[in-house]
């Protein structure tokens, strides 16, 4: 019985454990890529992070056709970019993974994410 229950504990405890990454990703048409803007904003929440930035991707992105992958303690999110015909898109992406990471790369742009101490 003591055996019993140390593995069903064991089992509570490692399948915690799993690491996550959830994203999603809205975005807004503003015009041609003249006015660039090159800052991100950055909120945090008790659901992650939400950045706010403007990026010159593909006319035809229908946001469906990004990525976001996890590589060591930084987060590398790719959009689309080919020789097509350019617009500049206003997105904001949402991102809350475990564990925490510390950089992200978002339109080739690195960012260094500095948590508090809770």
């Amino acid at each position: 019985m003591k055996y019993t229950l140390l593995i069903f504990c064991c089992c509570i405890i490692f399948s915690c454990s799993d690491s996550f990454i959830n994203h999603k990703l809205q975005f807004e048409k503003i015009g041609d890529c003249s006015g660039v803007a090159g800052s991100v904003k950055m909120i945090s929440n008790i659901n992650g992070e939400r950045y706010e930035f403007y990026s010159c991707i593909d006319n035809g992105f229908d946001g469906k056709n990004y990525t976001v992958e996890r590589k060591g303690d930084s987060v590398i999110v790719t959009l689309p970019k080919s020789s097509q015909n350019k617009a500049l898109y206003k997105l904001i992406l949402d991102v809350d993974t475990k564990p925490v990471y510390h950089h992200i790369i978002l339109d080739d742009r690195e960012l260094t994410i500095v948590k508090g101490e809770k």
